[in-house]
C-alpha cells in the first residue's frame, strides 16, 4: 500500500471509529443516569416540584443564559456561583447545618435528615419519567429557602450580581429554574454523580475518583514504551531522507480576495481580548466601570462571557477558511473570485448571526421558540444557535470536499496531506453537526445534552483541530525545506491518529461528575492523559530541528519559531495544566470549573491553535508579497510577547486564583469556589482582598499580550493594500 493511501486510510479509521464509540454507548449511557421523577413532595405530602419543572427549569436556564454565568455541577461560567452546590449548601443550612462544619456530629446528621433515594423501579430517558421522591421537611424548607434567594439574584439584585437588571422577575419561572438546580443537588445525594458537588461529610468522593486515577498512571506509563518507540523509529528512518523546496508562484486574484478575511480576523482578536479584560473586572467592579456607569444593561457578565469565548473560536475559523481558500489553488483546486467571495460571505454572516444571536437572546429580543434556533442554546461554550451550527457544519463538509479533491489532483508531494485535511475537516463538520441537535427544542435531560455538548468541544479543540494545525504546520516545514516529505506525513499521519482517537474519546473527561455511568471516569481519566503522548513528541521534533541547524531562511525561522510558542505552550497548556493536573479525577473533583481550567484555556487555546492561527497570515502575507523579511524579524519577536503575556496571566493572577479556590473548596466545600457572598453570610471569594488582588494583577499579562496583538493587527491592516494588489 502506498504511504499515501496508508496514512489517509488509517486517520479515516479513526475518525469513523470515534463516532462510532460514542453513538454505540449513547444507549447504555442514556439508560443509566439521573431519573427525572414525576413529583418531588415532603414527608408529609407537600408538593415541592414535579419533574416537567426540573425540564422546563432546564430550559428557563438556558434561555437565560444562567450557564454562561454560573455553573451545574460545575459546568458553564467562572464566576457565578455552582448553582448545584450553593443550592445543597442553602438547603443543608437549612436543616441545620453550621459555618464552619463540624464533621463530628453536625454533618452526619444533616446526612440523614437530607438523604435521596430516588424510586429504585424508575424508566429512563428512553422511556420516560416515573416516581416519586419523597424529602423530609427540612429539605423542603431548604428548597423554600433557595428559591427566594434566587429571586432575589436574578431579580432586584441581579446588576449586583453582573448580570442584566432585573434579569428574571417571575417567580413562578425562579422556581422551576431551582428545581432544576434541586434536581442536580439530589443527583448528587444520591450517588449519580461520583461523588460531586463535595459537602465534607455530606457528599464526598466515590472510591472510584482514587482508582480511575491509579489506572490512568499505570496505562500511560505502559502505553508510553510502546509509542515512544516507535515514533523515534520513525524518526531515525526517514530523518535523512530527500528533501523539497518548492518555490510557490504569486497568487492570483481570487488568492488575494482570501486575504481580506485573513485581514478580519486579528480585528476580531483585539475584540476578544478586550472583552476578556471587561469580563474580568466584573469580578471585581459590577455596578461600575473604572468609575463610569456599568454595562451590564447591555453587556451582563453572560453576554461578555459567550462573545469571549465565541470570537475566539470565530477569528481562529474565519482564519483557517481564509487560509484555506489561499492555499487551495497551490494544492491543485483552482478557485475563482466569485467562489472565494461567498465563501468568505457566508463564513462572515455566520459568525455575525452567533455574535447577535447570543446578544439578542440573553437580553430577551428574540421570542420563544426560535432564540434556540437564530439566537443562543444556551449551553456553556456551545451557545450558538443550531441554525449557525449547521452553517458551520456545511462550510466544514465545504472545505472538506475541495481538500479531498486537491488529495487527487494536487502536486504529488502535498496530495496526503490535503487528504489528511479533509477528514479532519470532514470530522469538524460531523462534530458541529451533533452540537446542533436537536435542532429545535433543547435537550429535555441534562446528562443527554452534556453528552452530546462535549462530543462538538472535543471535535473542535481536541479531536479534528489538532490534525488540522499539525498537518498544515509540517506542510510548511516541508514546502520550505525544512523536513523530508516522508518524514513530514509520517508525524502529521501519526499526529492525527492518535490525536483524533485520544481527543475524542478523551471527552468522557467532562463526564466525571455530569450525572454519566461510572466506567466514562476511567475511560475519560485514561484516554484524556494519552492525549499528551502525540503532542510531546512533537515538542521534542520542534527542538530537534532547531538543534540540527536545519533552519536557514528568514521564513524557515519564522515558522519554526511560531511552532515553538505554540509547542511549548501546548507542554504548558494541554499537558501539565491539562492532561497531568486537571484531568486526573482525584484533582480535577475539587477543580472542576475552577480558575484551574481557565489556566489551562489561556495557554492551550492561544498558543496552540492561536499561534499556528497568526502564523497563517504571516505565511499569506509573506507570499502576496506584504511582508520582507524585516517584517518576518519584528512578528517573531511580537509572537514571544504575546506568549509571555499569557504566561503572566497564569502565573500572576489565574494560577493563585487556583490556589485560593483549591483552599475553600476543600475546607468547605465545592459551593466555597464561586461565590460572592456565604449562604451562612459574610464575603465569598470574589469580596476577598486577597482574590481583588490576583484579578487586578491579570492585567499586567493582558497588557503584554494586547501590544503583541495590535503589532499583528498594525502589520496586516497597514500591509494589506499591498497584499490585494500584489
Amino acid at each position: 500500500m502506498a504511504l499515501q493511501s496508508k496514512w489517509t486510510l488509517w486517520v479515516l479509521i479513526a475518525a469513523i471509529f470515534v463516532y462510532v464509540v460514542y453513538f454505540a454507548m449513547a444507549y447504555y449511557t442514556f439508560t443509566h443516569m439521573p431519573p427525572i421523577p414525576e413529583e418531588v413532595v415532603t414527608s408529609n405530602g407537600r408538593l415541592l416540584f414535579t419533574g416537567g419543572d426540573i425540564v422546563e427549569g432546564k430550559i428557563l436556564a438556558q434561555k437565560y443564559g444562567l450557564l454562561d454565568y454560573g455553573s451545574f455541577l460545575g459546568f458553564g461560567g467562572y464566576f457565578g456561583m455552582d448553582y448545584t452546590a450553593y443550592t445543597l449548601a442553602i438547603i443543608a443550612r437549612e436543616a441545620g447545618l453550621e459555618q464552619p462544619i463540624r464533621l463530628d456530629g453536625d454533618a452526619e446528621k444533616v446526612r440523614e435528615l437530607l438523604k435521596v433515594e430516588f424510586n429504585p423501579a424508575h424508566a429512563t430517558f428512553l422511556d420516560g419519567y416515573k416516581g416519586r421522591v419523597v424529602v423530609s421537611e427540612e429539605f423542603g424548607r431548604g428548597f423554600d429557602a433557595a428559591v427566594d434567594y434566587f429571586a432575589s439574584v436574578f431579580g432586584p439584585r441581579a446588576a449586583e450580581f453582573g448580570l442584566k437588571p432585573n434579569l428574571i422577575t417571575d417567580r413562578g419561572e425562579v422556581r422551576k429554574i431551582v428545581a432544576f438546580f434541586t434536581w442536580g443537588a439530589m443527583a448528587g445525594l444520591a450517588g449519580y454523580t461520583n461523588g460531586f458537588p463535595y459537602m465534607p461529610g455530606i457528599v464526598e468522593p466515590a472510591l472510584d475518583v482514587t482508582k480511575a486515577t491509579w489506572v490512568t498512571f499505570f496505562i500511560l506509563l505502559l502505553a508510553i514504551m510502546p509509542i515512544a518507540g516507535y515514533i523515534m523509529i520513525k524518526l531515525i528512518d526517514l530523518w535523512h531522507e530527500p528533501r523539497i523546496t518548492v518555490s510557490l508562484p504569486s497568487p492570483d486574484r481570487a488568492q488575494r480576495l482570501a486575504l481580506i478575511g485573513i485581514a478580519l480576523a486579528p480585528i476580531l482578536l483585539a475584540a476578544q481580548g478586550l472583552l476578556g479584560g471587561y469580563v474580568m473586572h466584573l469580578y471585581v467592579e459590577r455596578e461600575s466601570l473604572y468609575g463610569l456607569p456599568p454595562l451590564t444593561w447591555i453587556l451582563p457578565f453572560n453576554i461578555a462571557r459567550a462573545f469571549h469565548y465565541n470570537l475566539a473560536i470565530l477569528w481562529i475559523v474565519l482564519t483557517w477558511v481564509s487560509f484555506s481558500l489561499f492555499a487551495l489553488p497551490y494544492l491543485g483546486v483552482k478557485l475563482s473570485a466569485r467562489k472565494v467571495t461567498l465563501i468568505l460571505g457566508a463564513t462572515v454572516v455566520t459568525a455575525l448571526g452567533i455574535i447577535f444571536g447570543i446578544w439578542g437572546s440573553y437580553l430577551r429580543l428574540i421570542p420563544d421558540p426560535i432564540w434556540f434556533i437564530v439566537g443562543s442554546q444556551g449551553r456553556p461554550v456551545i451557545s450558538q444557535g443550531t441554525l449557525w451550527l449547521v452553517l458551520v457544519a456545511v462550510l466544514s463538509w465545504y472545505l472538506a470536499y475541495q481538500f479531498y479533491k486537491a488529495s487527487k489532483v494536487g502536486p504529488e508531494v502535498t496530495r496526503p496531506f490535503s487528504g489528511i485535511l479533509s477528514i479532519a475537516l470532514a470530522g469538524m463538520g460531523v462534530g458541529a453537526f451533533v452540537g446542533s441537535l436537536p435542532i429545535v427544542r433543547p435537550w429535555s435531560h441534562f446528562v443527554v445534552d452534556e453528552y452530546f455538548r462535549w462530543i462538538i468541544i472535543h471535535a473542535f479543540v481536541e479531536g479534528f483541530w489538532p490534525p488540522i494545525v499539525i498537518t498544515i504546520l509540517v506542510l510548511l516545514l516541508v514546502l520550505t525545506g525544512v523536513v523530508p516529505p516522508a518524514l513530514g506525513l509520517a508525524v502529521a499521519g501519526i499526529d492525527a491518529v492518535l490525536e483524533i482517537a485520544t481527543g475524542m474519546i478523551g471527552t468522557a473527561h467532562h463526564y466525571y461528575w455530569g450525572g454519566q455511568p461510572t466506567f466514562w471516569l476511567y475511560t475519560g481519566a485514561v484516554f484524556s492523559t494519552l492525549e499528551a503522548i502525540p503532542l510531546g513528541f512533537l515538542i521534542a521534533y520542534a527542538v530537534i530541528l532547531w538543534a540540527k541547524g536545519k533552519v536557514g531562511g528568514e521564513l524557515q525561522k519564522t515558522i519554526i519559531t511560531f511552532i515553538l510558542v505554540a509547542a511549548f505552550g501546548g507542554a504548558i497548556g494541554v499537558v501539565a495544566f491539562g492532561a497531568a493536573m486537571i484531568n486526573m479525577p482525584v484533582i480535577n473533583y475539587y477543580l472542576h470549573g475552577s480558575q484551574g481550567t481557565m489556566v489551562h484555556a489561556h495557554l492551550s487555546m492561544p498558543m496552540a491553535y492561536g499561534a499556528p492561527s497568526i502564523l497563517m497570515w504571516v505565511v499569506a502575507f509573506y507570499l502576496a508579497g506584504a511582508f520582507g523579511d524585516e517584517w518576518l524579524r519584528r512578528l517573531r519577536y511580537a509572537i514571544v510577547v504575546y506568549a509571555v503575556g499569557f504566561y503572566l496571566q497564569g502565573l500572576l493572577s489565574l494560577g493563585p486564583l487556583m490556589l485560593k479556590q483549591f483552599d475553600l473548596i476543600t475546607s468547605q466545600g465545592y459551593w466555597a469556589g464561586k461565590i460572592i457572598e456565604s449562604p451562612w453570610g459574610g464575603p465569598g471569594i470574589w469580596s476577598m482582598s486577597d482574590a481583588q488582588m490576583f484579578v487586578w494583577l491579570r492585567f499586567i499579562g493582558d497588557m503584554v499580550a494586547a501590544f503583541a496583538i495590535l503589532v499583528f493587527l498594525v502589520a496586516i491592516v497597514t500591509r494589506l493594500s499591498k497584499a490585494l494588489k500584489g
